[in-house]
């Protein structure tokens, strides 16, 4: 794959900051595509510093809610089309490939990309709100994503792989004005979109100019180095990255998730992981981790057992056991695929 390694580099950059912070924009209101499956929970962010809600629609994939698009209403670093080529170009695609698709369906499907301040101004909850269902009611344990929260999503999505979790999330070619058939191996005839969750492989951009080195295969045979500015892309139709509350997550060669803060321009996605309460249940593994047990509230932990926290293994218990009266693997299974995973 193209995207190579080069997340990297996240750990060596300086800190830029941004001294043309955007005036609050109308909104674009994110619309669900004909791949969605199962019925969408409508919400409403409403912040309360520019007294401004928008609507967005959330998914259920296993014990969380999350947003079917990324966060896009909120005004971030604005870029031009000479941007989009340049990035194509760098990638050896087509520069003319999105050249009829608006600025405004890249921002609404891909980003926009947010520095940590604005990522930082949207997690404060004195500001940035979620109100939940058709009942609009004010729902706490909405924000960024963290890396477990992002690991536990991969663990929906088969072996948690590359191909997996990029087949499963991944919209259809087609499905918005950005997925163009055949621009890249994003939009091959795999994808299911299983959970509607509608992901575009929108990338990142740079804070601060550096030597940007890009590979074009495995081997490290076809290296290109170019001198990128504050704002450029990486990654864009090559892979999707998110910023995370404690870090940052993405998936290229494979899902990565890093427990690093990075000041990178990045999409953010929100989710809510549902209470026990809401799931009417709690799991609990065994000291050895060869023993998961699902009890009602009511019950408490046996002895030797903890409650399972998020993550990989809670995400595969999820979808290869729970529930299952014929389950597709075995706790040391999905302990061990958990393992492989780091």
């Amino acid at each position: 794959m193209k995207f190579g390694k080069l997340l990297l580099i996240l750990f060596v950059f300086m800190s830029c900051s941004d001294d043309n912070l955007s005036e609050p924009v109308v909104p674009i209101e994110p619309e669900p595509t004909p791949t969605e499956k199962g019925p969408t929970i409508p919400l409403v962010f409403y912040d309360n510093f520019i007294n401004k809600s928008v609507d967005y629609k959330a998914v259920k994939i296993g014990e969380y809610l999350w947003m079917n698009s990324n966060i896009n209403h909120y005004p971030g670093q604005p870029f031009t089309k000479a941007d989009i080529e340049l990035i194509l170009t760098r990638y050896r695609l087509n520069p003319q490939a999105l050249k009829d698709v608006s600025i405004d369906d890249i921002n609404k499907y891909c980003g926009p990309y947010y520095d940590r301040d604005r990522f930082e101004y949207l997690e404060d909850r004195s500001k940035c709100v979620i109100y939940e269902g058709e009942e609009k009611v004010l729902t706490n344990g909405w924000s960024a994503a963290s890396t477990t929260d992002f690991r536990q999503l991969f663990a929906m999505c088969g072996n948690a792989t590359e191909q997996d979790v990029r087949t499963i999330l991944t919209v259809k070619a087609g499905d918005n004005p950005v997925a163009i058939p055949g621009l890249t191996y994003w939009f091959g005839p795999n994808n299911t979109n299983k959970y509607g969750f509608n992901l575009m492989p929108g990338g990142a951009r740079f804070n601060g100019p550096q030597v940007w080195e890009l590979k074009h295969n495995n081997d490290g045979t076809d290296t290109e180095s170019f001198n990128v500015l504050t704002g450029d892309f990486y990654g864009f139709i090559e892979a999707a990255i998110w910023q995370t509350w404690d870090g940052m997550v993405a998936i290229h060669d494979y899902p990565q998730a890093i427990q690093s803060k990075t000041w990178h321009w990045m999409p953010v996605r929100w989710c809510r992981k549902l209470t026990a309460e809401e799931l009417g249940y709690r799991l609990y593994i065994n000291q050895a981790q060869t023993d998961i047990q699902k009890l009602p509230l009511t019950e408490s932990a046996p002895q030797g057992y903890t409650e399972l926290p998020n993550g990989y293994i809670r995400g595969f218990y999820v979808q290869f056991i729970l529930d299952n009266p014929n389950p597709l693997k075995t706790v040391s299974q999905i302990v061990e695929m958990a393992k492989n995973l780091g």
